[in-house]
């Protein structure tokens, strides 16, 4: 064999060994795509949103993110008006509605408990409780251990107001009961996962302070909730 022949045969081995190599290269891994749904609204409509201090167009808005955590730092401004509520409420495990709530004394929960502005974290029926029940969910305890990380991580320093609510169904006596029993519950099982007891007030409200009507099963089922509410 020449010379010429012995480098054109050296070439298509080389040739052949890296396509080989190629060919049995792991592929990446797809990027993981966002696991929950967010629809933003606000109250007033039209507010301005801000994703890390970027603006990200105005409200009503729809986006997906991958946790909780991504949720936190959205904002809103609507004026010279005063955010008095941020309010991230979980229907199921993959579907959110936030909503901004303008305006000083427009915020019931504020009200009741004092605060000038709060951050509302609101688990309906959906995901928490069965009807007449202070059982936690299994689907309920994932998001729960989430939030006892943010607890500790993010807002360590915050006392947290735990607040149940049932629907008007019921005598107002085993409503308030039930109410205090499931922020019990939810207190319960944050303190297990390493969140101060001394930080965690918990508190039943009964049917008192609705945010759906109740002559309908799914005006109810919203009432049916359990939030967990930051000073901010």
């Amino acid at each position: 064999m020449n010379a010429q022949s012995s480098a054109f045969c050296a070439l298509v081995c080389s040739l052949t060994v890296g396509i080989l190599a190629f060919g049995c290269r792991t592929p990446e891994p797809p990027a993981p795509q966002p696991a929950i749904k967010v629809t933003i609204t606000s109250d007033p409509g039209k507010a301005a949103l801000f994703r890390g201090g970027k603006p990200i167009g105005e409200t009503p808005q729809t986006l997906a993110v991958n946790a909780t955590e991504d949720l936190l730092p959205i904002t809103a401004t609507f004026g010279q008006e005063v955010l008095v509520e941020k309010r991230i409420k979980y229907l199921n495990l993959d579907r959110v509605e936030m909503s901004f709530t303008f305006g000083a004394g427009r915020s019931a929960m504020a009200k009741v408990l004092k605060l000038p502005r709060i951050l509302v974290f609101d688990y309906g029926a959906g995901v928490t409780f069965d009807v007449n029940r202070a059982d936690l969910k299994p689907d309920f305890l994932p998001l729960l251990d989430q939030q006892a990380r943010l607890l500790n991580g993010p807002f360590s320093a915050l006392e947290v107001h735990l607040c149940g609510h049932t629907d008007s169904q019921g005598t107002n006596d085993f409503n308030l009961a039930l109410s205090l029993d499931r922020a019990r519950a939810v207190a319960g099982r944050l303190e297990a996962q390493g969140v101060p007891k001394n930080r965690l007030k918990s508190e039943g409200f009964g049917s008192a302070y609705p945010v759906a009507g109740n002559d309908t099963e799914s005006g109810r089922s919203l009432n049916r909730r359990t939030e967990l509410i930051l000073p901010q």
